[in-house]
C-alpha cells in the first residue's frame, strides 16, 4: 500500500527534543480550530484516541512537522506555510526557512524483513505492562515482552492508518536490541527505549510508534 506523507523542516530553527511538545503546544493554539493537529475535540475539549496523523519532531535538533495521508495533507498545506515564527516559552524564534516536500511511500506487511533504528526513545510500556517487565528477571522475556508490545504498536498504527492484515499475515519481530533510556513526558519521568528491531512490516521514516508519537517520541528510521 502507499501512503502519502508530507515533511515540514524549519531549517533555520533549533529546538532540543524536550521542547517538541511546546512546539506542538504552539502550532496546536494558532491553528486550534484543526482537530488534526492537536487531536482534541474543539467544543468539548475531549480527547480522540487514534493514531495521530499530524506528528512533530526533532531531527537533529531540526523541528520537523510530519502529515500522514491526504487528510492530514490537506490540513497541512492549507496552514502550515503561514507560520513566520515560533513562540517557545515566550521566546519568539523567527521562521526564515522552510523545506517542504510531499512522498508516496509504500506501508504494509512484506514477505521479507526490515531493520529499523528509534530516533527518539520508544514509549512501549503502560502500566500494566511496565509491572510485568519490571518483574522479570530474564533479560530473554523481557525482549519477549517488548516484541510482543511492538507488534501491537505497529498493528494499531496499521488500524488508524487504515491498513488491515489478511488472515495470512502475521508481523514478526525478528530481532531486537534496545536499552532503556529515563525520559520525561509532561513533567513525569517514565522509561523509554533506544535501539533497533528488524520486523517484516514496512514504516516510512519518521513515524512513530508506541505512546505520544505526536510530540516526537517512538520515532524510527529504516536501516541501510
Amino acid at each position: 500500500m502507499k501512503v502519502s506523507v508530507g515533511i515540514l523542516q524549519f531549517t533555520n530553527v533549533f529546538l532540543q527534543p524536550v521542547e517538541i511538545s511546546k512546539f506542538r503546544g504552539f502550532i496546536g493554539s494558532v491553528f486550534k480550530p484543526y482537530n488534526l493537529i492537536h487531536n482534541h475535540d474543539v467544543d468539548t475539549g475531549k480527547l480522540y484516541y487514534r493514531y495521530p496523523l499530524i506528528q512533530f519532531k526533532s531531527i537533529k535538533e531540526t523541528p520537523i512537522v510530519l502529515a500522514i495521508t491526504n487528510e492530514a495533507l490537506n490540513v497541512f498545506k492549507e496552514i502550515f506555510m503561514t507560520i513566520n515564527e515560533v513562540i517557545i516559552d515566550k521566546r519568539k524564534i523567527p521562521v526564515y526557512e522552510k523545506d517542504f516536500t510531499i512522498k508516496n511511500v509504500d506501508i504494509g506487511f512484506v514477505e521479507e524483513t526490515y531493520s529499523y533504528e528509534f530516533i527518539s526513545p520508544w514509549l512501549g510500556l503502560n502500566q500494566k505492562n511496565y509491572d510485568l517487565y519490571v518483574r522479570t528477571g530474564s533479560i530473554t522475556k523481557k525482549y519477549d515482552i517488548l516484541k510482543n508490545i511492538l507488534i501491537g504498536n505497529i498493528l494499531s498504527m496499521a488500524k488508524g492508518l487504515g491498513i488491515w492484515l489478511n488472515i495470512y499475515e502475521r508481523i514478526i519481530i525478528e530481532s531486537i536490541k534496545l536499552k532503556e533510556k529515563r525520559v520525561r513526558l509532561k513533567g513525569t519521568g517514565m522509561d523509554g527505549f533506544i535501539g533497533s528491531f528488524k520486523t517484516n512490516f514496512l514504516i516510512p521514516d519518521y513515524l512513530g510508534i508506541g505512546k505520544s508519537v505526536s510530540r516526537g517520541f517512538g520515532a524510527i528510521r529504516k536501516i541501510k
